[in-house]
Parts: structure tokens; C-alpha cells; sequence
């Protein structure tokens, strides 16, 4: 019985020492691969945050673009009224 428990504790621990790299690399690998990706997601909101502030700056100059031609419609409105009754007098 101590032969066999001499093999079989040598097979555990070849397949210990086998093993262990293994698992160490891809465990490594995984948390690696997790920081990378975390760190590339963060990357990305930050970009998407500077592009959602800068369609809104865009969209606040699109409302003062908006109420400039509204006030030049109306003038010219008013400039065409005032045209066509001057001459149907």
C-alpha cells in the first residue's frame, strides 16, 4: 500500500505542477483581458459625454439660428405687407 500511495501522491502532483501554470496564466489573462476592457468602456463613455455635450451646445446654437430666422421672416413679412397695401392705395 505505500507504493501505491507513493504513486498516486507523485500523480497528483504532476498534475499539480502541470495544471497550476495553466490555471495562473489563464486566470492572469482573464483579469488582464476584464482591465482592458473595463478601461476601453471607459474610453468610450467618456467620448460619448463629450459628444452628447458638444450636440448639445449644437442644439442651443440650432434654437438662437431658429429665433433670428423667425424674427427675419417676420420683418420681412411685415416689409412685404406693407409693400402690397402701399400699392393698392
Amino acid at each position: 500500500m505505500a507504493i501505491h500511495e507513493n504513486i498516486q501522491s507523485v500523480s497528483e502532483h504532476q498534475v499539480y505542477k502541470t495544471l497550476a501554470p495553466i490555471v495562473s496564466f489563464a486566470l492572469i489573462g482573464t483579469v488582464g483581458w476584464l482591465f482592458s476592457t473595463v478601461l476601453d468602456l471607459e474610453n468610450k463613455a467618456l467620448k460619448n459625454e463629450q459628444a452628447i455635450i458638444h450636440i448639445q451646445n449644437d442644439g442651443e446654437d440650432v434654437w438662437d439660428e431658429i429665433e433670428d430666422t423667425r424674427s427675419k421672416v417676420t420683418d420681412l413679412r411685415i416689409y412685404i405687407g406693407n409693400g402690397v397695401r402701399e400699392r393698392q392705395h
